[in-house]
């Protein structure tokens, strides 16, 4: 098969919905990504809480489950759903714990402009929940057409459940419109999260405005092209592909900022803990991962 033959391949499965184990993959490294980033900083504040501890042991069974899908179908109805979800209740719970330790710190929210910034990070635990929405995606889309037995994931009729026919939208790949929405609200929160990280070291770098900047256009097009097929196959995919892009560099970036610091790799255990969050980046380029499969993908609608 030709690479020009591979791709045409590619994007057929993905408008087909047929890309469960490469979604199953793309949660396994969210949630390994997002759980050493849990580790790191909440080793920074000691552990103090044992609460502290939930989003690091739910990190190893969330990719095993992940990694399940690829082997296993058995996997895909049990373990992915369950962990799934536990991983966004995890995160929303951790939102709202980081918030009661910024109303705790001195001034609470009235000094909000300075606590949001220093204390615990307001937006890192809804990135976890986006690991549980990834594995939820997952656990809904159709096999390669080579595990396909030729049944349907979900009952296709009008009058099936939301839940249900959500579910069937989603493994036939009817689901453009859902994941540009779920890549725009999580540019927010990566975005976000970027900005307090980055106003906590004051912008030092100019290239830690980057991701700021690439947050509002990559939520508008996200957007739009929830809105019009247009912007989906137009300036969906421009974006994301910057976003991803600025991802990467990101991630390299922290690698040589740990790399500076006092000891650099041979003090790594302490730098990777006191450093720049070194997986962070790669969170933001997820989102714009996340964008171009939705450009590649049906909108709703039957065939």
């Amino acid at each position: 098969m030709s690479p020009i033959d591979a791709l045409h391949f590619v994007r057929r499965e993905i408008r087909d919905g047929r890309f469960r184990r490469a979604m199953a993959l793309m949660a396994a490294f969210a949630a390994i990504v997002s759980g050493f980033e849990a580790y790191t900083q909440h080793r920074r504040g000691a552990f103090a809480d044992p609460l502290m501890w939930t989003p690091v042991a739910l990190m190893p069974p969330t990719a095993v489950g992940a990694l399940a899908v690829v082997v296993s179908d058995r996997g895909t109805r049990l373990l992915l759903p369950a962990v799934s979800v536990a991983s966004i209740a995890d995160g929303i719970i951790g939102f709202l714990l980081h918030l009661r330790g910024i109303r705790r710190m001195p001034g609470g929210f009235r000094l909000g402009q300075y606590n949001v910034v220093m204390g615990p990070p307001v937006f890192a635990p809804l990135l976890m929940s986006s690991v549980g929405v990834l594995g939820l995606f997952a656990a809904a889309l159709r096999p390669a057409v080579s595990d396909d037995d030729g049944s349907t994931t979900a009952a296709r009729t009008h009058d099936a459940g939301l839940v249900t026919r959500l579910a069937a939208d989603i493994a036939d790949g009817r689901f453009q419109r859902g994941m540009a929405v779920t890549a725009a609200s999580l540019a927010v929160l990566a975005g976000g999260e970027a900005y307090f990280e980055h106003l906590r070291g004051s912008f030092n770098d100019r290239l830690m405005w980057t991701p700021v900047w690439l947050t509002p256009p990559m939520v508008a097009a996200g957007i739009a092209a929830a809105a019009s097929e247009e912007a989906a196959r137009v300036v969906l995919p421009v974006v994301s592909l910057v976003t991803f892009g600025d991802g990467l560099a990101g991630f390299l970036l922290h690698l040589r900022g740990i790399r500076d610091m006092p000891g650099g790799f041979s003090n790594l255990g302490f730098n990777l803990t006191m450093g720049p969050p070194l997986f962070a980046p790669l969170l933001f380029s997820s989102v714009g991962l996340l964008g171009l499969l939705a450009t590649l993908m049906r909108r709703g609608g039957r065939r």
